[in-house]
């Protein structure tokens, strides 16, 4: 098997951040959070290409194929209607970009497609993932923001059959999704995100029936951070009950994805890094970043790799933020293959390039759902990242999630050379 291994030195960082305690309460203290040692030296595999990919290749199929228990968690907590316009001339974001800047003070009109509403959100779309990578033997209740006293019909007739239950927490939120050849912009109304608080939680779902679900649970998928101002205390208060009733430390696998958060004002960045200890002292932590998230976090801890989009950074980079996040695994994904960094070491891993996506909102989701299924069938590092770049080069091409088969069949046309746009 061909790879290629480097080892790159990483300055010293440190921050001032504070400290959360057990109870999910937030305390000010000065301290630095898991400090890059000056001149450390960390190695990092990277392999190159499919080629390279054979025997990882050779034993995802078998792990993903061998029986597994049924398993079932919780995942949560956002919801949005996702209405998707399809920008027809220009048709890039490099394109579209400068023609809207230099519109400025006048007026401007582009040729779209509207491709009409669906349920969205970064949790529905996970959910609905996660059911369908496992063919539907898996049992996951989604709770989020599906309508206001009862589940929307959109939310009902999508997940309804899917799911083992619904829980609806407020209204959804509302976003246009403005879909190009190279990217996506969304445009949200993040009004109704504000009422998603742990204490709505309890009200609409009950702490017996919580408990239930929570002393069952093999995982929690909390994501969406950047968009729900309260999330952060869900995600401690959903480690603290997990310890509360007695659940083995490390049983849960707890899966993160902070989500567009450029919004985020700094203070909040640190109250986050600051929940990670007690909710890894619990749970398996994965945090999920696509590239641009990873540079930002970059940022918190003085790292700049804003424009470093080669294997190599991206691997440098997920080696950097482990080492000053107190989680497990740190994932990056770049739409081109993914990093992950953890306590064996860090990876990256290349994955099947879609050069004109048929649907690209839902990719990262499904990339996710994709590295945390893989993770609950024993997958190392090196495989669930496969596992997710299947799931999300899968959908981008078809516009469906993708079965544990569905990967094995893009796999093999990937290696073979024959992998097309469309599925």
């Amino acid at each position: 098997m061909v790879m290629a291994v480097f080892c790159r030195q990483l300055p010293f960082l440190n921050t001032s951040i504070k400290h959360c305690t057990a109870s999910g309460s937030v305390d000010s203290l000065k301290l630095i959070f898991r400090p890059i040692p000056t001149r450390m030296t960390t190695p990092f595999t990277v392999f190159p290409n499919v080629s390279a990919l054979a025997g990882l290749i050779a034993d995802f199929k078998s792990q993903v194929s061998a029986a597994h228990p049924r398993l079932s968690g919780l995942c949560g907590f956002d919801g949005f209607i996702d209405t998707f316009v399809r920008l027809q001339s220009p048709a890039s974001m490099a394109e579209f970009g400068p023609k809207v800047a230099a519109a400025a003070g006048i007026a401007a009109s582009y040729p779209v497609r509207h491709q009409g509403d669906k349920f969205g959100g970064n949790g529905p779309l996970f959910a609905a993932a996660m059911h369908d990578i496992h063919d539907g033997a898996i049992d996951v209740t989604y709770i989020g923001a599906m309508g206001c006293g009862e589940v929307l019909p959109i939310y009902q007739d999508a997940l309804g059959g899917k799911l083992k239950r619904l829980v609806t927490l407020a209204a959804p939120a509302q976003t246009t999704c403005l879909e190009f050849t190279d990217g996506k912009v969304m445009l949200c109304d993040m009004t109704a995100c504000g009422d998603v608080t742990w204490e709505r939680l309890l009200e609409c779902m009950g702490q017996s029936a919580l408990d239930e679900e929570l002393k069952a649970a093999s995982f929690i998928s909390a994501v969406n951070w950047g968009k729900l101002p309260h999330a952060g205390n869900i995600w401690s208060q959903l480690a603290e009950r997990l310890a509360f009733l007695g659940v083995a430390a490390k049983h849960v696998v707890f899966f993160m994805d902070l989500a567009e958060f450029e919004s985020r004002p700094t203070a909040d960045r640190e109250d986050l890094l600051a929940r990670m200890g007690p909710i890894t002292r619990q749970c398996r932590t994965m945090l999920s970043f696509n590239l641009k998230e990873a540079w930002q976090m970059g940022d918190v801890f003085g790292a700049d790799y804003h424009g470093r989009k080669d294997a190599d950074s991206v691997a440098e980079l997920a080696t950097l933020l482990r080492s000053c996040i107190d989680v497990d695994r740190v994932i990056i994904h770049p739409n081109d293959g993914a990093a992950c960094a953890s306590a064996t070491g860090t990876v990256y891993v290349p994955g099947p390039y879609c050069r004109e996506p048929l649907i690209s909102t839902g990719a990262g989701d499904n990339f996710g759902a994709g590295c945390l299924a893989a993770a609950l069938r024993g997958c190392d590092d090196a495989s669930l990242l496969l596992a997710g770049n299947c799931a999300s080069g899968h959908f981008v091409r078809s516009g469906r999630s993708a079965a544990f088969p569905d990967m094995i069949l893009l796999l093999d046309a990937w290696a073979a050379g024959t992998l097309g746009e469309r599925l």
